[in-house]
């Protein structure tokens, strides 16, 4: 609630006459349902900040980022069969695991360059992810 507020205080007094509380609230609304509710936030903010500086902005560069390396990694993982799975928890050593304990999910492009930097054997495993589905519709 606190991130909506701080939005509402960015607007001045005419630019709260055209987005109304319950207009932004939409907007946080629709986009948590893409990526989660921080994401959501971040997005929320990013088009606030959009308005308010009349175009585009790095939160939502950044965030466009984001939500392409979430995609990129579901869609590796999409089509693993139970030996894949095992094969991926065989293939992550101390150091890959303690990336993945130190870094949120909302950080995805980090946790995702991190983990291969680390291990890089599972960039192949992800190929293999990507090129399985490589013909169907998801």
């Amino acid at each position: 609630m606190s991130v909506l507020l701080t939005l509402w205080r960015l607007l001045d007094r005419p630019q709260r006459r055209q987005i109304v509380g319950l207009q932004l609230l939409s907007i946080v609304m629709a986009l948590s349902t893409v990526g989660g509710i921080v994401t959501g936030l971040r997005g929320a903010l990013g088009v606030a900040q959009s308005i308010l500086r009349g175009g585009r902005n790095r939160e939502l560069m950044a965030l466009r980022r984001e939500l392409g390396t979430h995609w990129l990694i579901r869609r590796a993982l999409h089509h693993f069969e139970q030996k894949d799975y095992s094969q991926l928890v065989d293939l992550l050593n101390a150091s890959t695991r303690e990336s993945l304990g130190a870094i949120n999910r909302d950080e995805s492009t980090r946790l995702l360059w991190n983990v291969v930097r680390r291990q890089p054997r599972l960039v192949l495993l992800g190929l293999r992810g990507l090129l399985m589905g490589k013909g169907l519709k998801d």
